[in-house]
């Protein structure tokens, strides 16, 4: 190919990104030479086929099966719950330990008692949050 116009102009013709004038200088180009107008053909139809084409996300696919899927809901609410209750019976065992064999109060057993204390106003806090998001989300009855 002798004429190299269409390789920097053919795609802003397309595109629609050339001024009026520079639009009309490219016309008359193409009408004067049958390689540029041969290699403009080309790159329409290409922009044709790709302008039909319909790309779908694959992760709308994949999301919309992982939701319908009985596990999979059951899945995180499983483990959110062993979660909770492995992290209540740590606290108790602590609690009790801690009540019934405390002995001599130290610096580090005051400091654990504050830690346990934190850690349960914490977990109290986001499952009260929980429930509440539950109780008031009004998308809940649709379907993923």
């Amino acid at each position: 190919m002798s004429c190299n116009r269409i390789e920097t102009d053919g795609m802003r013709y397309l595109d629609g990104e050339m001024s009026d004038d520079e639009r009309a200088a490219f016309e008359e180009h193409l009408s004067a030479c049958g390689e540029c107008r041969q290699a403009m053909n080309e790159l329409g139809s290409v922009e044709r086929l790709t302008g039909m084409m319909k790309i779908r996300d694959p992760q709308d696919d994949f999301w919309e099966a992982y939701w319908k899927k009985l596990f999979r809901r059951l899945e995180r609410k499983t483990g959110w719950l062993l979660m909770i209750a492995g992290a209540a019976l740590i606290i108790l065992y602590a609690l009790w330990r801690g009540v019934t064999d405390f002995g001599e109060i130290t610096f580090v057993k005051v400091v654990a008692v504050i830690v346990a204390a934190g850690f349960v106003m914490l977990l109290i806090s986001v499952i009260r949050e929980r429930l509440h998001q539950y109780k008031t989300d009004r998308y809940k009855d649709i379907e993923r």
